[in-house]
This record gives structure tokens, sequence and C-alpha cells, in this order.
């Protein structure tokens, strides 16, 4: 090819170029034009507002700012049948602010594996262990109520205990953190209360989340994975102190502790047991040889996090005598060949449907015992797993790793 053939190719590739941009530029303006009009709110329901206001508690968009949590959920937001949050800001079906006297009240609290990002309202594990405690002590009178908020850290969830969990009057706490906690260990000037790592004012959604095309193209084509937390991290990240090389984030990771962590795990514990709530933890778990949701932690980090952080649970549960769910320890396996046949995790923390019934079951196991000696009833059958979460994972069939491959 000619110098002037490739000159003449490069316009005409900077024509085509320009002409979709403008094409997608008019597209744009459109959708905007027939949202002022008022023109199928259906559909603006559907896609969100590309401008939701943060600093308001009401109207468009899923967050608010907030100035003691960072941020938190608007009361009352709905988007088609995939989410809910309910008028006191959770996740789920409506509940009273008053506890009824015959309700046992549990409140699950955590980040994005409570939450459970990606999936439907009904989908997470909070709710499945709601109807898993109600079909084994076979009533309709015990409450979970989902508190995880996507990308919080114990910080956060220490701080929410005090202003949004503990007015709910549960009778029980489940927490479920150990990720999150990880992030702010990365960034430079580390502080323990986390200052150098969370902003709490953002205005606008940055990034294609402010486009309607986009959130219409994630809305056909991926449902799944079309919700209000994209891009969720640079709104409450202080990216100016975030490093540009893995290098440098291990050099600020491996220089700081899980001491934070684990800090924010004792004062919620002693905040809780002080007011004469039952507190159950849970390890963290991990599926390593999976895909990482975030690159932004560096891969060989990951593992040797989480570690650290449920060392530091399992102190905190010693300290406190409280009972942890093993979860770190579930033979997913082995639970996956005796009944699911499916893949349990979608990431290497987030779990798919399936995964988060067998994580229901699985802190049932732990949970059902406590709650029945507070009923006064008979602790129900346990899980099937309830036995095998005592067998090393060493010792899982071969036909294991077969199963592992899918997973």
């Amino acid at each position: 090819m000619t110098s002037k053939q490739k000159g003449s190719a490069l316009k005409a590739l900077i024509v085509v170029v320009m002409s979709l941009a403008f094409i997608l530029m008019l597209a744009e303006v459109g959708i905007r034009l027939v949202e002022r009009a008022g023109i199928y709110p259906e559909l603006f329901q559907l896609l969100g507002n590309a401008n939701p206001p943060l600093d308001e508690k009401t109207g468009p968009g899923m967050y608010y700012q907030h100035p003691y949590t960072a941020y938190a959920m608007k009361p009352g937001y709905t988007r088609g049948d995939r989410e809910r949050i309910n008028s006191l800001g959770f996740r789920g079906e409506e509940i009273s602010l008053d506890k009824p006297n015959d309700v046992y009240r549990i409140v699950a609290t955590g980040g994005s594996t409570t939450f459970a990002v990606y999936l439907a309202w009904d989908q997470s594990y909070p709710y499945l262990l709601q109807k898993e405690l109600r079909r084994r002590f076979g009533t309709n009178k015990i409450e979970v109520v989902n508190a995880g908020l996507t990308g919080s850290t114990t910080a956060e969830s220490l701080h929410r205990m005090q202003s949004q969990i503990v007015p709910l009057d549960p009778d029980m706490v489940v927490i479920y953190h150990g990720f999150n906690d990880l992030l702010p260990r990365m960034f430079e000037d580390y502080s323990d209360d986390y200052y150098h790592f969370r902003r709490s004012d953002p205005n606008n959604p940055p990034g294609l989340t402010r486009f309607y095309l986009y959130r219409l193209f994630l809305r056909v084509f991926s449902p799944g994975a079309f919700h209000e937390n994209n891009n969720l991290m640079n709104q409450v990240w202080k990216l100016k102190n975030f490093p540009s090389t893995d290098t440098e984030r291990t050099r600020n990771f491996l220089e700081s502790s899980k001491e934070a962590f684990k800090l924010n795990m004792r004062m919620m514990a002693a905040l809780l047991k002080g007011l004469g709530i039952d507190v159950v933890l849970a390890s963290f778990a991990i599926k390593s040889d999976i895909y990482h949701w975030t690159e932004h932690l560096p891969a060989y980090l990951w593992e040797i996090g989480i570690q650290q952080n449920n060392e530091a649970i399992s102190e905190v549960a010693d300290e406190f005598d409280l009972p942890v769910v093993p979860f770190a320890d579930t033979p997913f396996v082995q639970a996956s060949i005796n009944r699911f046949k499916v893949k349990l995790f979608a990431d290497s923390i987030h779990m798919v449907p399936a995964g988060n019934q067998l994580k229901a079951e699985i802190f049932a196991d732990t949970i059902a015992p406590i709650v029945a000696a507070k009923l006064g009833v008979a602790t129900p059958e346990p899980s099937i797993y309830y036995e095998q979460m005592r067998v090393p994972q060493t010792e899982q069939p071969a036909e294991a790793a077969e199963v592992m491959a899918g997973l």
C-alpha cells in the first residue's frame, strides 16, 4: 500500500469514527430529550437516572451521600423486579422499625457479598437464610434483614451499627466482612480511620454510567451486570491517593496490617454484646483459582489479606466468646458434587444463587441452635453439610478435582 493509499485509508477511518461518535451523541441527546418530555417513564425507571442527586436522600439513583457512613441506599428505591430497597434503606422486603413482640430479628451486615451484587434482591444469602430458618423452625416469625452495603468496609459497618442497625432492635447481628478492608491498605498515606481512602462528597456518577446508551446496552445485553453499583468505587474512593503500579500498591499493603479491621470488628462486637444482642461472626471465603472481580488489588495479595482478616475474626471471636460460621472452611467442591452440580462462585468472592443457597444453609447450621435456645424450642436438624464441615478439604474425594474446574 502506497503512502497516498495509507493516507486515504486513515482519513476514511477518521470519518467513520467521527460519524459514529456523532450518531451516538445524537442518540444520547435524543434519549435525554425523551426523558425531559416525560415520555416512556417506565423505560427510565429501568435505566435509572444518568445524574442522580447524591446529596439528597430521595429521588432517582440508588445511593445518597451520608455524613457518617460515606454513602447509603435511598429508602424506597426500586428498579424493575431485580432491585428493592425498603423504606428503612435496607435491601429486601418491608419491615417495621418497631420489631413485633413475637418476631426474632436477625440483621446480616457486610459488603457486596452480603448485599449480593449482580443478583436480584431475593437471591441474597440473608433472604435465603430467612427462608431456610423459617423452614427449619416451621414459622414465619423469623426475620433476616439484609444490611449489606456494596463496597463498605468495617468502618462503615461500625458507624451504621449505631445509626441504622441497633435501632432495629435486633436479637442477633451476623457480621460477614473480610475483603473490602484490604483495599485501603493499598492507598498512599495510610490511616487507620481510612480517611486516606474514603471520600463522601460525590455529586455525579463517573464514567460510562453517565450515558443512557451505556445503561441501555447493559440492560439489553447483560441484565445481570446492570445495576447501580457500577463504578461505585470511583464515587467513594480517593483515587488521587491510589498508586498507579502494583509494586507501589504491594509496598503500601505490606507496610500496613489487619489491626484497623480487627479494631472495628472488636468495637462492633463490644457494642452489640453490651446491648445484649447476640453476635455471630463468619470467616470469609475465597476461591483463588477463579476470576478476581477487581484487578486493583494484586492477585497475590488476595489470599494473604483474607487469611490475615480471618485470623483477626478468630481472635475477636475468642476474645468475646462468639460463635463463628466456618465459611472459609466450607467444602465447596464436595457440596457441589453432592447436590448442586453447578458452579457456586461468580468470581473469587461473590456467589451465584446456588452458592448463596449453600451459604444460607451453612450459616443456618451455626445460627439455628442459638435461635432455638432463645425461643425455648428444640434445635432443628442441620443441613447435610454439617458433618462435612469437619472434614479437611484434602480428604475430599478425587472426583472433586473434576468439579473444581467448573466452579
